[in-house]
């Protein structure tokens, strides 16, 4: 049986504490929310810089960091279109499978560097929700794992930063030093894009997550609510679906048309419901772009990673740049990118099926209590409308595996064709003969 949660002693005598933006006390994931800006923030993913008004964090725009970040985005694409007019040794399907690789993670770069430079703003919005529910569920007694949360973050953070170090020094040891052919500075554009959207998307992984975690808190509350309605001991009334609003006169901002001094449990519990759908929808709206571009990045530097593996297997030679090392590189680029290709999925998963449950259990709630149908189809269906999404183009689930993997096949057979097509240089041609007379 779930944990038994408690309605606080101590409530709030005032309607005003229930609509205000942040907690009433300090809030420790107001500090783990910080520290996870500040430690992506040395990477440029995030150009704001923290000031606290009335004791409470606010993030505006750093013109500093803005120019950083600029500067890496124009240098990127100067150097991507300076890659052009450089000579390679390589085949001609090979080099076009090396453009494609930079084109796409120079994309995927601005996408990342984009959202931080435009939409740092947001997270303002961001913040204000996960303290409105944390808030609200610390009425009920819930307590969140802090400690845990900030223990996971760090492991995470630095399992994944030691990842991008040890595969940095092992990309230069093969790329400058078994091959001097590799300038340092094309080099390191071409690990920039890479390095820095993957931390975009271990930044967003995490948000997901902790918004998973709430759902969660929220639906063992209200399963609890079903099981035992114990609240109405309390002497509030039966749990309602839904709450009136109305526009206030001249005023901007949605007020309740029968306000009271102590908010009601069902205005709490609902007051979760929103916040959560609307911190959901925040999190697909900034993260979109970098789903986008970073998943294109993703599938086609897998798929080309893929099609090296299968020349180092079809006709591997020293001298065309193949070796044991060469390969290990590519399938620790593989390794790396399916990781990040299977956790957003995974994760964004996890929290469509907490909000099925909470659609669930809120209609449980309505069928016991006699809900009016009416008045209660709001929530359910901006409940089954929240889905994670890289701007409406595919959906961020299991499903677009499975397209993922079919479309890796089919584009690394149509380069194995060409590459069977292309026309091979003389120094290929002498291979090809060589190894003809080695197997007669």
């Amino acid at each position: 049986m779930p944990k038994l949660f408690r309605i606080r002693t101590q409530p709030s005598s005032s309607g005003k504490n229930h609509l205000q933006s942040y907690p009433r006390k300090p809030d420790e994931f107001s500090e783990l929310f910080l520290m996870m800006i500040k430690c992506f923030r040395q990477f440029g993913l995030y150009t704001v810089r923290i000031r606290y008004v009335k004791g409470h964090p606010r993030f505006e725009a750093s013109r500093v960091l803005v120019v950083i970040a600029v500067l890496i985005l124009l240098s990127s694409w100067v150097v991507l279109v300076v890659s052009f007019f450089l000579q390679y040794r390589t085949p001609v399907v090979t080099g076009v499978a090396n453009h494609i690789q930079f084109i796409t993670n120079v994309l995927a770069l601005t996408a990342s560097l984009g959202i931080a430079i435009f939409k740092g703003n947001e997270l303002n919005g961001i913040l204000q929700d996960f303290c409105v529910i944390d808030d609200e569920l610390s009425y009920f007694s819930v307590r969140l794992p802090h400690k845990q949360l900030k223990k996971g973050f760090l492991r995470f953070y630095v399992i994944h930063v030691v990842f991008l170090i040890v595969s940095i020094l092992f990309d230069g040891y093969v790329m400058l030093i078994m091959s001097t052919e590799t300038p340092i500075w094309l080099w390191f554009f071409h690990l920039l894009p890479f390095t820095l959207y993957s931390l975009a998307f271990m930044n967003a992984f995490m948000m997901i997550r902790w918004v998973k975690l709430r759902i969660n808190l929220l639906n063992t509350l209200i399963d609890q609510y079903h099981c035992y309605p114990m609240f109405n001991e309390m002497g509030h009334n039966n749990f309602k679906l839904t709450t009136i609003i109305l526009m206030n006169g001249g005023e901007d901002h949605l007020a309740p048309k029968d306000a009271v001094e102590e908010p009601t449990i069902s205005t709490r519990i609902l007051t979760i419901v929103s916040r959560t759908i609307d911190l959901a929808t925040r999190l697909e709206s900034y993260n979109g772009l970098l789903f986008l571009f970073g998943y294109l990045a993703l599938f086609c530097v897998t798929t080309i990673q893929v099609y090296y593996c299968y020349l180092h297997v079809a006709i591997g030679s020293t001298s065309k740049g193949f070796s044991g090392v060469s390969l290990a590189l590519s399938v620790l680029i593989i390794v790396g990118n399916m990781i990040a290709t299977l956790a957003i999925p995974y994760i964004c998963e996890q929290v469509g099926d907490e909000f099925k449950t909470l659609m669930s259990y809120l209609s449980k709630l309505s069928m016991r209590y006699g809900q009016n149908m009416q008045s209660s189809i709001w929530f359910p269906n901006l409940i089954s409308s929240i889905k994670f999404s890289a701007m409406g183009f595919f959906n961020m689930n299991y499903s677009m595996l499975s397209g993922f993997i079919a479309g890796l096949i089919t584009y690394l057979i149509i380069f194995i064709q060409f590459n069977a097509i292309v026309p091979a240089d003389e120094s290929t041609q002498q291979l090809v003969r060589a190894m003809k007379e080695q197997k007669q």
